[in-house]
Protein backbone atom coordinates (compact mmCIF):
# COMPACT_ATOMS: atom_id res chain seq x y z
CA UNK A 1 0.00 0.00 0.00
CA UNK A 2 2.54 2.67 0.43
CA UNK A 3 5.09 1.51 -2.04
CA UNK A 4 3.10 -0.04 -5.27
CA UNK A 5 -0.33 1.76 -4.94
CA UNK A 6 0.96 5.44 -5.27
CA UNK A 7 3.54 4.12 -8.16
CA UNK A 8 0.37 2.53 -10.19
CA UNK A 9 -1.79 5.69 -9.19
CA UNK A 10 1.01 8.19 -10.65
CA UNK A 11 1.32 6.21 -14.04
CA UNK A 12 -2.44 6.03 -14.46
CA UNK A 13 -2.66 9.76 -13.36
CA UNK A 14 0.17 10.72 -15.47
CA UNK A 15 -1.51 9.16 -18.93
CA UNK A 16 -4.18 11.98 -18.22
CA UNK A 17 -2.34 15.15 -17.44
CA UNK A 18 0.97 14.51 -19.48
CA UNK A 19 0.15 17.43 -21.83
CA UNK A 20 -0.57 20.01 -18.36
CA UNK A 21 2.78 18.71 -16.88
CA UNK A 22 4.75 19.41 -19.95
CA UNK A 23 2.98 23.10 -20.50
CA UNK A 24 3.22 24.10 -16.38
CA UNK A 25 6.54 21.81 -15.97
CA UNK A 26 6.71 21.72 -12.34
CA UNK A 27 9.38 21.49 -10.30
CA UNK A 28 9.37 17.65 -9.73
CA UNK A 29 13.26 17.82 -8.74
CA UNK A 30 12.92 20.38 -6.09
CA UNK A 31 9.79 18.73 -4.73
CA UNK A 32 11.59 15.01 -4.78
CA UNK A 33 14.61 16.34 -3.13
CA UNK A 34 12.38 18.05 -0.19
CA UNK A 35 10.70 14.45 0.25
CA UNK A 36 13.22 12.31 0.32
CA UNK A 37 14.44 14.98 2.49
CA UNK A 38 11.60 14.56 4.88
CA UNK A 39 12.05 11.17 5.00
CA UNK A 40 15.81 11.13 5.78
CA UNK A 41 15.04 13.73 8.49
CA UNK A 42 11.84 11.84 9.84
CA UNK A 43 14.06 8.51 9.98
CA UNK A 44 16.82 9.86 11.88
CA UNK A 45 14.54 11.50 14.73
CA UNK A 46 12.49 8.05 14.83
CA UNK A 47 15.79 6.24 15.13
CA UNK A 48 17.99 8.22 17.13
CA UNK A 49 15.20 9.72 19.44
CA UNK A 50 14.14 6.00 20.67
CA UNK A 51 14.96 5.38 24.47
CA UNK A 52 15.26 1.20 23.19
CA UNK A 53 17.98 2.39 20.75
CA UNK A 54 21.00 0.61 22.19
CA UNK A 55 24.19 1.50 19.82
CA UNK A 56 27.09 2.03 21.43
CA UNK A 57 30.13 4.56 19.39
CA UNK A 58 32.03 0.86 18.60
CA UNK A 59 29.04 -0.84 17.06
CA UNK A 60 28.33 2.30 15.14
CA UNK A 61 32.07 2.51 13.95
CA UNK A 62 32.43 -0.82 13.04
CA UNK A 63 28.42 -0.72 11.04
CA UNK A 64 29.78 2.48 8.48
CA UNK A 65 33.42 -0.06 8.34
CA UNK A 66 31.31 -2.83 7.27
CA UNK A 67 28.92 0.03 4.70
CA UNK A 68 31.87 1.08 3.87
CA UNK A 69 33.55 -1.84 2.54
CA UNK A 70 30.26 -3.51 1.41
CA UNK A 71 30.03 -0.49 -0.84
CA UNK A 72 33.50 -0.22 -2.43
CA UNK A 73 33.33 -3.82 -3.18
CA UNK A 74 30.30 -3.70 -4.68
CA UNK A 75 31.33 -1.06 -6.75
CA UNK A 76 34.73 -2.84 -7.50
CA UNK A 77 33.13 -5.91 -8.52
CA UNK A 78 30.98 -3.89 -11.13
CA UNK A 79 33.59 -2.33 -12.17
CA UNK A 80 35.46 -5.52 -12.88
CA UNK A 81 32.74 -7.10 -14.89
CA UNK A 82 31.97 -4.17 -16.82
CA UNK A 83 35.17 -4.05 -18.18
CA UNK A 84 35.74 -7.28 -19.26
CA UNK A 85 36.70 -7.43 -23.02
CA UNK A 86 33.55 -9.23 -23.99
CA UNK A 87 31.52 -7.35 -22.10
CA UNK A 88 30.30 -4.65 -25.09
CA UNK A 89 30.16 -1.61 -22.82
CA UNK A 90 31.70 1.26 -23.66
CA UNK A 91 33.54 3.40 -20.65
CA UNK A 92 30.45 5.51 -20.25
CA UNK A 93 27.77 2.51 -19.93
CA UNK A 94 30.94 1.32 -17.10
CA UNK A 95 30.82 4.22 -15.15
CA UNK A 96 27.26 4.65 -15.20
CA UNK A 97 26.76 0.40 -14.15
CA UNK A 98 29.00 1.53 -11.09
CA UNK A 99 26.81 4.31 -9.88
CA UNK A 100 23.48 2.80 -10.31
CA UNK A 101 23.81 -0.44 -9.85
CA UNK A 102 25.15 -0.02 -6.00
CA UNK A 103 23.19 2.47 -4.90
CA UNK A 104 20.00 2.19 -2.75
CA UNK A 105 17.84 5.12 -1.69
CA UNK A 106 16.20 5.81 1.61
CA UNK A 107 12.95 6.75 -0.39
CA UNK A 108 12.18 2.95 -1.40
CA UNK A 109 14.06 1.27 1.91
CA UNK A 110 12.95 3.09 4.93
CA UNK A 111 8.93 1.93 3.74
CA UNK A 112 10.32 -1.39 3.02
CA UNK A 113 11.55 -1.82 6.37
CA UNK A 114 8.60 -0.36 7.88
CA UNK A 115 6.48 -2.72 6.04
CA UNK A 116 8.29 -5.60 6.58
CA UNK A 117 8.84 -4.96 10.72
CA UNK A 118 5.73 -3.61 11.04
CA UNK A 119 5.23 -3.38 15.13
CA UNK A 120 8.42 -4.31 15.73
CA UNK A 121 10.35 -3.10 19.18
CA UNK A 122 13.72 -2.42 17.39
CA UNK A 123 13.29 -1.00 13.91
CA UNK A 124 15.03 1.84 14.96
CA UNK A 125 18.13 -0.22 15.24
CA UNK A 126 16.95 -2.21 11.95
CA UNK A 127 16.97 1.32 9.77
CA UNK A 128 20.83 2.64 11.27
CA UNK A 129 22.78 0.81 8.32
CA UNK A 130 20.19 1.71 5.46
CA UNK A 131 20.66 5.52 6.54
CA UNK A 132 24.39 5.09 6.87
CA UNK A 133 24.21 3.81 3.63
CA UNK A 134 22.82 6.18 1.63
CA UNK A 135 24.95 9.44 2.95
CA UNK A 136 28.21 7.14 2.45
CA UNK A 137 27.22 5.79 -1.41
CA UNK A 138 26.99 9.78 -1.99
CA UNK A 139 29.71 10.78 -0.19
CA UNK A 140 31.77 7.68 -2.29
CA UNK A 141 30.66 8.65 -5.33
CA UNK A 142 31.59 12.31 -4.79
CA UNK A 143 35.44 11.31 -3.75
CA UNK A 144 35.15 8.66 -6.68
CA UNK A 145 33.76 10.86 -9.30
CA UNK A 146 37.53 12.56 -10.48
CA UNK A 147 39.41 9.05 -10.27
CA UNK A 148 36.86 7.44 -12.55
CA UNK A 149 36.41 10.41 -14.78
CA UNK A 150 39.71 10.74 -14.99
CA UNK A 151 39.70 6.41 -16.03
CA UNK A 152 36.75 7.22 -18.85
CA UNK A 153 38.24 9.78 -20.60
CA UNK A 154 41.74 8.01 -20.90
CA UNK A 155 39.53 4.86 -21.94
CA UNK A 156 37.43 6.49 -24.82
CA UNK A 157 40.58 8.36 -26.17
CA UNK A 158 42.68 4.74 -26.12
CA UNK A 159 39.24 3.61 -27.85
CA UNK A 160 38.95 5.88 -30.37
CA UNK A 161 42.90 5.62 -31.26
CA UNK A 162 42.39 1.98 -31.82
CA UNK A 163 39.21 2.21 -34.09
CA UNK A 164 41.46 4.84 -36.41
CA UNK A 165 42.15 3.14 -40.18
CA UNK A 166 45.94 3.37 -40.41
CA UNK A 167 46.84 5.34 -43.28
CA UNK A 168 49.77 4.01 -44.94
CA UNK A 169 52.98 6.00 -44.88
CA UNK A 170 54.10 6.83 -48.29
CA UNK A 171 57.96 6.55 -48.78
Amino acid sequence: MTVVVPLIIGQIVRRYIRDWLERKKPPFGAISSCVLLMIIYTTFCDTFANPNIDLDKFSLIVIVFIIFSVQMSFMFLTFLFSTRNDSGFTPADTVAIIFCSTHKSLTLGIPMLKIVFAGYEHLSLISVPLLIYHPAQILLGSLLVPTIKSWMVSRQKALKLTRQPKVPVKV
